[in-house]
């Protein structure tokens, strides 16, 4: 079964929907006021993250074994991750929606998308934590997840490659504080637990979703020593407005 089978077959079930919902609402919030003139979505099912954006220029790209291509979608293109098509500094607002996951080197794809981003470009992206709840059914036969031997990209690991191709972590949230069931009834009934374990283990979030700046370059001084010359002056200076006084 290809991926966007897997994907399509488990975002029709509770835990699916109760994720998509979820992450949905934070897409719209954060994309809402990002502007510029080119967007650009990679995802491995069929999402609209940049509904809620005024950016004019939309594209979705999509990997051969991630998605097929049905027509419902104007703008899609068939891309490989390590080598985006598209020139250098191009993209004002770059999506990743749970396409690490489906990678073997998902940071040759994050180098792609810094080259294409433009300085102070946005990159916003959604994982799965592997440090989450929902992480520990990955041990187990039966489960719950679309994703279960892939590549979970840590959130410490991916701020050391923000650290190393000049990103910026500006925001971000964990999802998803509840267990990997698809039983709605049980859903129901462990809901009063969402809020303990998002107060108590608050990066036990089964999804991250970060908002990240590409860094502009700084300015270079040709001569460092422009502002440690300090002015000379006279032995005996004119003030430039005197003040007299009349003698009685």
């Amino acid at each position: 079964m290809g991926t966007e089978n897997i994907w399509k077959k488990w975002l029709i079930s509770p835990l699916g929907q109760k994720l998509l919902a979820e992450e949905k609402n934070w897409f719209d919030k954060n994309l809402e006021d990002i502007f510029g003139y080119h967007a650009v979505q990679i995802c491995p099912y069929s999402f609209d993250s940049l509904n809620n954006n005024r950016i004019v220029y939309k594209y979705r790209f999509s990997f051969d074994l991630c998605e097929d291509l049905n027509g419902e979608h104007e703008n899609l293109f068939i891309v490989a991750p390590e080598s985006l098509p598209l020139p250098s500094d191009s993209v004002d607002l770059f999506v990743l929606v749970h396409i690490f996951e489906t990678l073997h080197e998902p940071h040759s794809l994050l180098r792609e998308v810094v080259r294409v981003l433009r300085p102070e470009g946005k990159l916003i992206i959604s994982s799965f934590n592997p440090y989450s709840l929902w992480a520990i059914n990955r041990h187990f036969n039966d489960v719950n997840l679309p994703v279960i031997g892939a590549n979970w990209v840590s959130l410490a690991r991916f701020k050391d490659w923000c650290k190393l191709l000049d990103l910026e972590i500006v925001g971000g949230e964990f999802l998803a504080f509840y267990p990997a069931i698809n039983s709605p009834k049980w859903q129901r009934r462990l809901a009063w637990l969402q809020d303990g374990v998002r107060r108590w283990l608050p990066t036990t979030g089964a999804v991250y979703c970060l908002s990240i700046i590409k860094k502009r370059e700084g300015m270079k001084l040709l001569k460092s020593d422009i502002w440690s010359s300090k002015a000379k002056f006279g032995k005996k200076t004119v003030p430039s407005v005197s003040i007299f006084t009349e003698k009685e």
